[in-house]
């Protein structure tokens, strides 16, 4: 499980400190804990309302300002006005409702606050790394005040510091229904979700920020292409990048991005289609094993039937039965070959049946291929205009350009003789001339940062270009 680390945001909550406090006050509430957890005890004083009530209200200024006399005071507060309205139940009194005003948020002069009494002492578990108890305490916070945006928050930050994030983002969600309005917090849902593989809510809460914040739809955009890219759904990611670019068109990352997204995708179409190409021929191969091994056994045939002809003339002949006997183990590992040459042409007529028909999917490949560069070269374009500077932009329209021209160069050396003359001969110059529009980026690129691979790939073209050269290639640059 993934675990998000969120900086504290309790350091407000002071933890009070007994050299700070008054030294007679101090020993004052000492006395009046002692007595009032002596009360409990006694029945009379433990049957009436009142001494639940009083102990509560002492206990929250335990909470609130002599924590560390008791770090759970708040919640000793909580059981004890809890405890008030149980024993007044069948007849409820003043006692009774002033004991619910404060389970209910409510204060006096006193200056009772359960609310604050609990979150405060929540924020004092946390700092000490006791995360549970926090969570506990900010739970119940939220029940004395449901308004309140505090406790969920910090009960959220609780359980994703002890992984326990299902938690951590309902207490996330209880923070935004109740208006929480911090852009940081609903970015943290989403990743919660994303954690959780519940992207759909990632998304959902992510629209929900920039309705609500849209002073952060920059922020919430790009957070929300990260999630289509984490559930493969690319063309939405694409839409969401070229949103980002329109925003911010001075930000060259997102140019970039959208650029290598792009690009990923020229790869995966390029093998489709090799491997499209490859499959459909793959019948003439298989075709030319089944007439060679046929070929073959006919071979063996005659010869099986001259050598027995010798045999029955010269019925002792050892040496004769000897050929014999090779020729028909020969003969029968080649009918093994033969039978699994047939089973290979089925099965390959199979996948190309599944495939249906390649020649269509191929012309229907090479289109979303066209797209896809010219989506990748604009994008590399937009981001070196944003910044001239870029290395990874400048390297990867080296890239660009290069790859396109490998591609050229695969299907030159796939020609035969024939063809080439027809065609190869034409081809070659514009092979060459891509591999030199990669050269200016490569170069800019290795002046900016000297890294292993642009110093490498540069010293690779190098060897092409000069290749082209002394073969008397002159290069033509296209578009």
């Amino acid at each position: 499980m993934k675990k998000l680390i969120v900086t504290s945001a309790f350091s407000f909550f002071a933890i009070s400190a007994f050299s700070q406090v008054d030294k007679l006050v101090l020993e004052q509430k000492k006395k009046e804990k002692e007595k009032s957890d002596k009360a409990i005890t006694d029945p009379k004083a433990g049957a009436k309302s009142s001494t639940w009530l009083d102990r509560g209200k002492l206990y929250d200024e335990i909470a609130r300002l002599y924590t560390e006399m008791d770090s759970s005071a708040a919640l000793v507060a909580y059981e004890s006005f809890k405890k008030a309205v149980e024993v007044d139940a069948a007849k409820p009194g003043k006692v009774t409702k002033e004991a619910q005003k404060f389970l209910t948020g409510g204060t006096d002069e006193s200056g009772v606050n359960l609310g604050t009494a609990l979150v405060k002492q929540g924020a004092e578990k946390f700092q000490t790394k006791k995360y549970d108890d926090a969570i506990k305490f900010f739970n119940i916070a939220q029940e004395v005040n449901p308004k309140d945006t505090l406790a969920p928050l910090y009960g959220a930050y609780s359980a994703m510091q002890s992984q326990k994030n299902d938690i951590a983002a309902t207490m996330m969600e209880q923070y935004i229904e109740k208006g929480g309005k911090d852009a940081g917090n609903f970015a943290l849902l989403a990743q919660l979700y994303r954690i959780e593989k519940k992207n759909d809510k990632a998304l959902a809460i992510l629209d929900k920020g920039m309705e609500i914040l849209p002073a952060s739809k920059t922020s919430f955009k790009a957070e929300r292409v990260n999630v289509l890219l984490d559930t493969q759904r690319l063309e939405e990611a694409k839409v969401g990048l070229n949103e980002l670019i329109d925003l911010d068109p001075k930000n060259a990352q997102y140019a970039l991005n959208l650029g290598i997204l792009n690009d990923n995708e020229v790869q995966q179409i390029t093998g489709e289609i090799r491997k499209l190409a490859e499959t459909s021929k793959k019948t003439g191969g298989v075709d030319r094993k089944i007439k060679e091994a046929e070929e073959t056994d006919k071979v063996f045939a005659d010869e099986v039937k001259r050598i027995s002809g010798l045999i029955a003339k010269q019925p002792k002949n050892a040496d004769l039965k000897r050929q014999k006997a090779e020729v028909e183990a020969k003969q029968k590992e080649n009918k093994v070959a033969l039978e699994e040459a047939k089973a290979e042409l089925v099965k390959t007529k199979e996948e190309i049946a599944k495939l249906g028909d390649p020649t269509a999917k191929i012309a229907e490949l090479n289109a979303k291929l066209t797209k896809a560069r010219e989506g990748a070269k604009s994008a590399y374009d937009r981001a070196l205009k944003a910044d001239p500077n870029n290395y990874d932009a400048l390297f990867n329209m080296g890239v660009f350009y290069f790859n396109e021209a490998v591609e050229m160069k695969r299907e030159v050396d796939a020609m035969d003789m024939k063809d080439y003359n027809v065609k190869g001969k034409d081809v070659e110059p514009k092979v060459c001339g891509k591999f030199k529009q990669s050269l200016p980026y490569f170069t800019k690129a290795k002046a900016i940062k000297e890294e292993e691979a642009v110093v490498e790939t540069l010293k690779q073209l190098d060897v092409i270009l000069k290749e082209f050269e002394g073969k008397k290639i002159v290069c033509e640059e296209t578009k």
